[in-house]
């Protein structure tokens, strides 16, 4: 019986280092997905000139045209004239003498472009994306954010700029109470990642979106512009990555695997 026992408490520790090790092996290997990615290379034409000299393929981007996904079309605040699509395009240069003379999105006059992302299953929501403004003047600001769950105003959209492609969100899902304020109240609506005035040059951004995006069947990415009618704010390289939740049971895993480690090993001590 005494060879058992003494069997058994060698076994444990061993079976207990094992499974810390393959934990450990399993979120060692943790690969993040992608779940967006858009840089409007794809574009090929651009007819149109707006502002002069600066071509422009307007309106919503659309798979038909060059675009890599499905993009939708809103309307935030009250905007100075137009359509929702009217303020939105694809321009050809970032910006000549500027680090990014690539195409890029671009949006003006309180409205934006939208995606929707599944999260299914998946933690850790990483959006990255290049940005900057044109033109912009005192109350003009670029801004970034999500929203969880489903927007009643939008229909089917296959990225063709269809009528479903496009909401207008200002009484719906508004993002702030005071619109074309200068410092406006947050509804709660949204979550705001980035609210930002004048950059001529661009910069990257990287953000871990909240616990609140993690495992959701929709969560929806924008990009718009507060105020700005003839203002402009682009934006490019939109990535969104995310990690299997197996990989965060992976960790606990091996996590559990230490503390039953210790516990054993304290037994083994006091016996």
């Amino acid at each position: 019986m005494e060879d058992v026992r003494l069997h058994t408490r060698k076994a444990v520790p061993r079976l207990v280092a094992l499974t810390l090790l393959i934990g450990l092996s399993v979120a060692g290997n943790a690969q993040a997905v992608t779940l967006f990615s858009e840089n409007f290379e794809g574009y090929a034409s651009f007819p149109n000139y707006d502002p002069f000299l600066d071509p422009v393929n307007s309106g919503i981007a659309q798979i038909s045209e060059g675009a890599n996904e499905v993009w939708y079309g809103a309307r935030f605040e009250t905007p100075d004239n137009g359509s929702i699509n009217d303020d939105l395009a694809i321009q050809k240069f970032g910006g000549f003498l500027t680090t990014n003379n690539t195409h890029t999105g671009r949006v003006e006059d309180d409205a934006g472009m939208l995606f929707k992302i599944d999260t299914t299953g998946l933690s850790s929501v990483n959006l990255s994306f290049d940005w900057r403004t044109f033109l912009t003047t005192t109350n003009d600001r670029f801004v970034v954010g999500y929203h969880v769950g489903p927007i009643a105003g939008f229909g089917t959209c296959s990225g063709e700029g269809e009528a479903g492609c496009f909401a207008d969100l200002r009484t719906s899902l508004p993002w702030y109470t005071d619109q074309n304020d200068l410092n406006p109240t947050a509804t709660g609506n949204w979550t705001q990642l980035l609210r930002a005035s004048q950059s001529n040059s661009w910069t990257n951004q990287s953000y871990t979106l909240g616990n609140d995006a993690n495992n959701q069947s929709e969560v929806w990415i924008t990009f718009w512009m507060d105020n700005g009618e003839g203002d402009y704010a682009k934006f490019d390289n939109v990535l969104v990555t995310a990690v299997p939740e197996a990989d965060t049971y992976a960790m606990l895993l091996a996590g559990l695997g230490l503390v039953g480690y210790t516990v054993s090993r304290r037994k083994r001590t006091l016996g």
